[in-house]
């Protein structure tokens, strides 16, 4: 039930003046009442992203809920259908021009599938291994995008990247040797998870660079694609065992836990588009950097999760390796920009 993050190459349209979630998207009157909606929709952000993995943790492990692919797909169905709700029914966002049926099936629905795909296997990795080791192999992403952007001939990344990439690596490496609980699967699974994360801003920036969507547009298109694939594959590989084991009586029994953490991922979807609407997309992304520590302390202290000194002291490298690859990509977006300002003048 994670969020959608927006890609950075996609455009999108801005919405005037409206109001998400009861946060103001612009504030032009008064600069100092933005910078404090920017702060409170970070400081949002920051403790339902946290909540969420931990809730995610107590319903698949603790309350023995254990079958991702429909933990997932409610989440995903719960963001479907809010985001309907409020671009066509409310009408509060403009509307998408140019979404035929071809468009969605040739180039959404991949992107929703591999979204689909990233939620089964993060909330799989759950059973394997511990929600700190968990936050912390999240700090390798940049690591796996890079290379894969790169092997996609879609980026050449500057000496900046590769040198803050390489730091966030050999952190990861560190942390990874000193996990306690690590095993082959849930190693596979964490290689799994970042593999197709990447694949997925991969396809977003291939196949949807220059659609003109606002980020809860796509979210709208996004959710029921991955939902979709997610209960296609919950069909096939954990309906049976749910219908045998009564699994559905763990839902009805427990109702506030499962809305909530549907209603948490929609939260979180949502405040990263006030964020980056008040901010920028680079302050989500470091958001995701300091949220790490936190939800490692939250899972040392709420489910007595060992994490090593050497784990922490590789995972501390891994963060700063990930506060300057952010640092390295906005200062190339800057150069990139400058030089474009740079042309008209010589013409």
């Amino acid at each position: 039930m994670a969020g959608i993050p927006v890609s950075r190459h996609v455009s999108y349209s801005s919405v005037a003046t409206s109001e998400i979630s009861g946060i103001k998207t612009a504030s032009y009157e008064n600069p100092q009442r933005k910078w404090f909606e920017a702060l409170g929709a970070c400081l949002l952000w920051l403790t339902c992203s946290s909540s969420i993995i931990l809730v995610n943790k107590y319903i698949m492990v603790d309350l023995g809920f254990s079958y991702p692919m429909a933990v997932a797909a409610m989440g995903m169905g719960f963001a479907s259908v809010a985001t309907f709700l409020y671009c066509d029914v409310l009408k509060r966002v403009p509307p998408t021009v140019g979404i035929d049926a071809k468009f969605y099936w040739t180039r959404i629905f991949p992107v929703g599938a591999c979204q689909g795909l990233t939620l089964f296997l993060g909330n799989q990795m759950y059973f394997y291994l511990t929600v700190a080791f968990i936050e912390m192999s999240r700090a390798s992403l940049p690591v796996t995008t890079m290379v894969a952007l790169w092997l996609a001939r879609l980026e050449t990344p500057t000496a900046a990247v590769i040198r803050a990439v390489c730091v966030t690596a050999v952190g990861c490496a560190i942390a990874a040797y000193g996990e306690v609980h690590l095993t082959f699967i849930g190693a596979l699974l964490a290689v799994s998870n970042l593999t197709m994360e990447s694949v997925r801003l991969v396809m977003t920036q291939y196949l949807l660079v220059g659609c003109d969507m606002h980020p809860l547009q796509s979210l709208k298109y996004i959710a029921p694609a991955a939902t979709l694939t997610l209960l296609a594959g919950s069909a096939v590989r954990e309906y049976p065992t749910m219908v045998a084991k009564q699994a559905f009586g763990i839902v009805a029994r427990h109702p506030v836990h499962f809305f909530m953490a549907a209603a948490l991922g929609l939260v979180v979807n949502v405040l990263g588009v006030v964020i980056i609407k008040l901010s920028s997309a680079t302050t989500l992304k470091v958001l995701a950097a300091v949220r790490g520590p936190i939800v490692v302390m939250c899972g040392v202290m709420l489910f007595a999760e060992a994490v090593t000194m050497i784990e922490f002291f590789g995972y501390s490298i891994a963060l700063v390796g990930f506060i300057w690859y952010q640092y390295a990509l906005t200062q190339r977006a800057a150069a990139e920009a400058a030089a474009k300002l740079l042309v008209p003048l010589k013409a």
